[in-house]
Order: structure tokens, then sequence, then C-alpha cells
């Protein structure tokens, strides 16, 4: 490879695009049996383990069920969530931030036993400009350690029912 190619080559890995849509999946363990474990990653359930997560209700009387609807706030961004669907072995959000990313969460339960649950988490992001297909390739690059602090944090709290 000669010189002008090689400088080519470092040119183009130098301006490889963003991504501007990403999936991102991983799976954790959950020490309770599925409604709880299920319970965490409700709005209300993600207060008891995630610093800072202090979600609103425009309707505070429809928290709950397909429809629901919340909005969340880090630093200057809100972003507005929607229960798409919710079963009995999990249940799907959309979510917006507006001018940075919109997409879909959806926890499905993998495995159940009496006092154990395995999730799969999946992130189905849509960059809606430069600052947020930047932010997701972030995203992607983490993703993995995201959702193993979130099982750590997860574990690190007092049993069910304790």
């Amino acid at each position: 490879m000669g010189a002008d190619e090689r400088q080519q080559r470092g040119r183009s890995e130098k301006n490889r695009s963003v991504p501007d849509t990403i999936t991102c999946t991983a799976e954790l363990t959950v020490n309770r049996p599925q409604p709880a474990a299920l319970a965490l990653f409700t709005p209300e359930g993600e207060r008891a383990w995630v610093p800072g997560w202090d979600p609103s209700y425009p309707a505070p009387q429809r928290r709950e069920g397909a429809g629901a609807v919340f909005l969340t706030g880090h630093a200057e961004e809100t972003t507005i969530w929607v229960m798409v669907d919710k079963g009995e072995r999990g249940f799907r959000y959309a979510r917006v931030t507006a001018g940075d990313t919109a997409g879909t969460v959806t926890v499905t339960v993998v495995d159940a036993a009496p006092t154990r649950t395995r999730l799969r988490v999946e992130y189905d992001l849509t960059a809606l400009g430069p600052n947020g297909a930047a932010r997701l390739e972030a995203f992607r690059g983490s993703f993995g350690n995201y959702i193993a602090e979130w099982e750590a944090a997860i574990a690190a709290m007092s049993p069910a029912g304790a």
C-alpha cells in the first residue's frame, strides 16, 4: 500500500459516519420473581435503583398501562415516554428527546424461576440530529456496561419483601 492509499484510508476512517439508528440488546438477571422483577422497570419501580430518576406525569391518574405518559429530565433535556404495550412477560415504551433521539425500549422476560428472572432489554433508537447521532454512537459503545450497572444496582437493593 502506497502513502497516498494509506492517507486516503486514514481520512475515510476519520470521517466515518456516526449512526443514525441503533438497536442494542442485552440480558440481565434479577433475583426476584417475575412480577417483582418487571415492576422494577416501571416508571415508579426505577426510582428504587436509578439515582436521580424522578418521573413526572402529565396525567397523574394514568401512571400504568398502554398509553400512560411520563417525563424524565437530565440536565437541560426532557424525555417523553409512552407505555406502548404491557403484558405478563414484559412491556415496551416509546421515548422521544426532542432534537436528540427517539425510539423504543423493550423489557422482556427470557426465563423465570420462583426467585430469579432473566430479562432482555432492547433499545431501538434513531437520531434526530447530529447531537443525537453522536449520542447513539457513544450509547452503543457503552450499552453492555450500562446494563451491567443496572444489574449491579438492582442486586444491591434489599431483597423483595424485606
